[in-house]
């Protein structure tokens, strides 16, 4: 019984460095937002998403969690599956592409709106500025976004000027009910966007 010691010693310790050696499973998220429809309705103006800025602490790969007013946890095993700011860039747009059905929606390295338009005639061009001046994730809890935003016209000249708070709350206390709540926040931003996009139009 005595010699099975060495042995059984051993076996724990392989099992513990091979435990060690496993690395984490990496979760990823993406935002949902609508596939764009096929359309040939000739586009009465353009709309151009030129930016949307985040706040560095927060657009980063990994989730950032809050875990109290001066406390922040980021997780290295929950990750988003691309830069936050470009997907929120790409779930605005197509929010947008679908609240505005008349209008050319695109980037500042998107298509340009001239080859929707007929030949000799200039498109209304509308820029959107997007900052998103807060992001508190409460695992378990709730979503809050915090945005302003611009809308300017061909010049740069400034037309609409907005800023609102966002908040949705989270369906569960896994991680994986967070992408699903950042996305209703853009679903949400976007609506918002549109109307100040429409109201500068009048």
């Amino acid at each position: 019984m005595m010699r099975s010691l060495p042995l059984l010693t051993i076996s724990l310790a392989s099992l513990l460095l091979a435990a060690c050696a496993t690395p984490p499973v990496e979760h990823l998220y993406r935002l949902d937002y609508p596939v764009a429809s096929a359309s040939h309705a000739e586009a009465q103006y353009e709309v151009v998403i030129a930016t949307v800025k985040l706040p560095e602490a927060v657009n980063r790969q990994q989730l950032v969690i809050q875990k109290s007013a001066t406390e922040s946890l980021i997780s290295d095993e929950q990750r988003w599956l691309a830069p936050l700011d470009e997907q929120l860039t790409h779930a605005l747009t197509a929010h947008l592409r679908k609240n505005l059905p008349d209008a050319w929606l695109s980037t500042d390295t998107g298509i340009n709106a001239s080859i929707a338009a007929t030949p000799g005639k200039t498109l209304p061009r509308y820029l959107v500025k997007v900052q998103i001046d807060q992001l508190l994730i409460h695992s378990g809890s709730q979503l809050t976004l915090e945005a302003s935003w611009v809308v300017l016209d061909h010049s740069r000249k400034l037309l609409k000027r907005e800023h609102q708070v966002f908040t949705v709350r989270l369906n569960g206390t896994a991680y994986e009910a967070i992408a699903p709540a950042m996305s209703e926040a853009a679903r949400q931003l976007a609506e918002q966007v549109g109307g100040s996009v429409l109201g500068a139009r009048k």
